[in-house]
């Protein structure tokens, strides 16, 4: 439940609204769970790539590149919660802060305060930041010098993957339970129920 005690809603109080740690959750929630609907359906489509002697060269499972940059949207949405939660100054004045202006996985993680097992996480984080720079958002790498290899969605992963984004989910509704404060005025703390972020785990 959020409450702004000022009823002359600014564009700047207005931002505040929809920049608040709670809306970088719900964005994360649905993102995540894009990419658990997707990635359950791996395996029904394959491209391969075969040379002119039919000699397998490569081959990519057609959901993968999608839950790359599903997961790893997901991921930023979560650390972009909290650092907004701890720094709030950080969506004042109508605008993000240029802290929060990055696709970077590692950059963003390594500014939380409260980040839930952050050594345990971080080859998870590389992995996907990987994907986020270049071959997950585009056909190629950026220059000649990164070809810009897809990655693989292994199930170490993609286990990895499910176990670091519910442990931010977890700490983030914990955190939100919490009155939280931001500026021009903003204050507002929230209720959850049922499993927001599922998984597929079991």
């Amino acid at each position: 439940m959020a409450n702004n005690s000022d009823k002359s809603m600014t564009d700047e109080k207005r931002f505040v609204e929809s920049a608040q740690p709670h809306s970088w959750l719900l964005v994360a929630v649905n993102l995540h769970t894009q990419a658990v609907s997707l990635h359950k359906t791996s395996g029904k489509s394959v491209t391969s790539l075969l040379s002119n002697e039919d000699e397998l060269k490569g081959q990519w499972d057609a959901t993968n590149r999608s839950v790359f940059l599903l997961g790893g949207f997901a991921i930023e949405n979560c650390l972009k919660a909290f650092l907004v939660y701890e720094n709030p100054s950080w969506i004042s004045n109508g605008k993000l802060s240029k802290e929060l202006k990055t696709h970077s996985l590692t950059d963003l993680s390594s500014k939380v305060n409260q980040l839930p097992n952050p050594l345990h996480g971080q080859w998870v984080i590389h992995s996907f930041q990987n994907g986020l720079e270049s071959w997950a958002r585009y056909p190629c790498g950026l220059t000649a010098g990164d070809l810009g290899e897809e990655g693989v969605l292994t199930d170490r992963l993609w286990l990895g993957y499910l176990r670091l984004i519910g442990a931010y989910g977890s700490q983030l509704q914990d955190m939100l339970k919490r009155p939280w404060r931001g500026p021009h005025g903003f204050y507002g703390h929230y209720e959850f129920s049922g499993n927001f972020f599922a998984t597929d785990i079991n």
